[in-house]
């Protein structure tokens, strides 16, 4: 995967902010998640490996299986 010098910045960024807001919040990043945050801001992993690795770790999560089964 190519991404522009200005891409990369813009991906960081993002990163960054999004972290920042999270943790503002009283929801900071799992350190998991924070690294694959990193892995985008750097051009590793695409949008949506970023998204699929999170969603793997919620629905492995038996906190999360506990929730959905109530529903």
């Amino acid at each position: 995967m190519t991404i522009s010098h200005e891409n990369l910045i813009r991906r960081q960024q993002a990163v960054q902010d999004a972290l920042a807001s999270a943790a503002r919040e009283g929801q900071p990043a799992s350190p998991n998640t924070a690294a694959d945050m990193e892995a985008y801001g750097r051009g590793d992993i695409t949008t949506d490996e970023v998204r699929h690795r999170i969603l793997a770790r919620l629905h492995a999560d038996p906190r999360y299986q506990k929730a959905t089964r109530a529903a």
